[in-house]
């Protein structure tokens, strides 16, 4: 039973990622109709460079969101710029 189920869950995160990489321009489609023929090229691009560039966005990206995160835990690493105020009795 687990086998039958995860199959359709990968062809659909298959077909997710062909479409977002589409979206985003990693792989293109062009054909080229042969003159006097019934026959069509069709050629699927794949640009890796563009994939690298949105790697590395995403990774300086998690960077950020990580360092936003810790700060949040842990707090100002200094305590004069702690704003909260003491409270009077």
């Amino acid at each position: 039973m687990r086998r039958s189920s995860f199959f359709p869950v990968l062809i659909v995160l298959l077909i997710c990622v062909v479409a977002f990489g589409f979206y985003r321009g990693w792989f293109t489609m062009s054909s080229n109709p042969e003159k006097g023929s019934n026959k069509v090229d069709v050629n699927l691009t794949m640009d890796k460079d563009k994939i690298e560039q949105d790697a590395e966005i995403v990774k300086e990206k998690t960077k950020e969101f990580v360092g936003k995160v810790k700060e949040e835990v842990t707090g100002p690493s200094h305590p004069t710029t702690d704003k909260v105020k003491p409270m009077n009795p």
